[in-house]
């Protein structure tokens, strides 16, 4: 594509924007504590633009709007597993991940449980968030390096080098100013990039022309095993982002940046249905974009073909600064999570306990820069399909669903029970991996099925029975009852903290 001048320009300008904006916003920022949570200042609106826009990421947009270009209006369903998973995060945790107060999620493990568990979990959310950074990178390389005619080298490095300049002088101030910035930005130009897809769609003959009437509507009856976009492969994903939301580590700071527990649940709630409008969008261009490009060879490109071809100038620069805006708002929120980890959950825990603030946020910001380059290299030489990139890597955070929401709710999970149920998660989850790849006529849907269906609701299950019969040190129950204390009376098992805390004089 030859982008015209006008397009460019718009691009140019909102990159200018975005790195003065953070920059500018980030120049009070004298301290680790307001580079890594914001101060804990951030207030609703600012706060929803960042959940937003770090939910609406470039690979999973990517991802989930390719399904729209495969089945039509009825992959819509798939949004539902969003909107469940951040309701139940909204009821059951967004107030408790701001009672920690923590600056990472990996502070409530040793919290709740042990210091050797935090330094598994540790290792555990560090490779996570080292593997979905590339995919997000990638993906929002994908469309920029066919919009502007360049190669996907040139493009991810403009993207990180962007997302760097801010990031590296403000951390999460900054990038939770420049998500403001990108939010609005966002809201104004895909509705516009939706509106003129479905004209050019409809001037071709509409959806009918190229899906059967069954792709034309969100109704699952009949497509368990459909071919184009499988049932059971969204069942999948509703049980998939169930288990992963609770303990998402980078929403988990944001609650922790929030002024109070009020704005972090409102936060969320909204956030919730904003970004289910805002996905819907994009999966409906993608299946619009179909009458008019039936023989896409990779449907990932569906969105890219939309800006190249179906919007007038103007929105096609719009919409590539929205591409820039979703991939830089979600890298740097994530970055900033591996930061806080690495800075406060290795170095000053384990290196230096006695650091000064000041040399950590020179580690923290040497840290962002090492981040980003090994971003760079992994995006360009290892990931390839998006969308899969995120559901293996997924498999971590699923692991950690029992600890979390059972350290939450239970007064029974036990120390034990995390660790085994936490092995037992991971190594079932890898070793299914290996035997679906290598068996016939089986596939990564299958793989999520039957793991994320059938293995993880088991594995849930074990850590249950295993904490009922666990025998806890009188050590552990002081340290539940702290936490309680601090979080909130547990869900189940009530009575009994409430009467260890009247036996004991807690």
């Amino acid at each position: 594509m030859n982008i015209s001048v006008i397009d460019l320009s718009i691009v140019i300008v909102y990159i200018l924007a975005v790195i003065g904006y953070g920059v500018w916003k980030s120049r009070n920022v004298k301290d680790n504590e307001g580079f890594l949570v914001a101060g804990r200042s951030l207030g609703l609106f600012i706060l929803v633009a960042t959940v937003v826009m770090t939910e609406f990421n470039t690979a999973t947009m990517v991802g989930y709007s390719s399904f729209g270009y495969q089945a039509g209006l009825y992959a819509q369903l798939i949004l539902f597993a969003m909107f469940l998973g951040f309701v139940s995060y909204t009821m059951v945790v967004a107030k408790r991940w701001k009672r920690i107060n923590a600056t990472s999620i990996i502070e409530l493990f040793e919290i709740r449980y042990n210091k050797s568990y935090r330094l598994l979990t540790t290792f555990m959310i560090v490779t996570l968030l080292l593997f979905f950074s590339p995919a997000y990178l990638r993906a929002v390389g994908l469309i920029f390096a066919s919009s502007l005619g360049l190669s996907l080298e040139a493009t991810v490095i403009i993207i990180s080098v962007t997302v760097l300049i801010f990031s590296i002088v403000g951390g999460l101030t900054a990038v939770a100013h420049t998500n403001t910035l990108s939010f609005l930005v966002t809201i104004i130009a895909l509705p516009l990039m939706w509106y003129f897809t479905r004209s050019s769609a409809i001037e071709l003959g509409g959806l009918e022309q190229v899906f059967e009437p069954k792709y034309l509507n969100p109704n699952p009856i009949g497509m368990w095993n459909d071919t184009a976009m499988p049932f059971s492969f969204i069942f999948s994903t509703y049980v998939l982002l169930f288990l992963i939301y609770m303990q998402s580590p980078w929403y988990a700071q944001l609650m922790t940046a929030a002024k109070s527990e009020k704005i972090a649940y409102a936060s969320m709630g909204i956030g919730a249905v904003l970004i289910v409008i805002l996905y819907g969008l994009a999966v409906q261009v993608s299946a619009y974009v179909r009458v008019g490009f039936p023989d896409l060879s990779d449907p990932q490109l569906a969105l890219a073909m939309a800006i190249n071809n179906w919007v007038p100038v103007g929105v096609t620069g719009l919409m590539l600064a929205v591409i820039l805006a979703i991939g830089q708002t979600t890298m740097g929120t994530i970055w900033n999570n591996m930061v806080s980890i690495t800075s406060n959950d290795i170095y000053k825990r384990i290196i230096d306990p006695n650091v000064s603030d000041k040399k950590i946020l020179r580690i923290s910001r040497l840290t962002t820069l090492g981040i980003a380059i090994f971003t760079i290299i992994v995006s360009i030489t290892i990931v390839d399909q998006v969308i899969n990139t995120l559901f293996v890597g997924n498999l971590i955070m699923a692991s950690l669903f029992f600890p979390t929401l059972g350290g939450f709710l239970w007064w029974k999970t036990g120390e034990k029970s995390v660790w085994i149920t936490t092995v037992i998660s991971i190594v079932s989850g890898f070793l299914l991996l290996f035997i679906i790849n290598r068996a016939e006529g089986y596939d990564l849907n299958d793989w999520m099925f039957y793991y994320y269906v059938i293995v993880s609701p088991l594995t849930i299950l074990l850590g249950i029975v295993l904490s009922i019969f666990e025998k806890p040190t009188e050590e552990f129950k002081e340290k539940r009852v702290k936490f309680f204390d601090k979080v909130g009376a547990p869900w189940f098992g009530k009575n009994e903290y409430l009467e260890y805390k009247r036996l004991n004089n807690k």
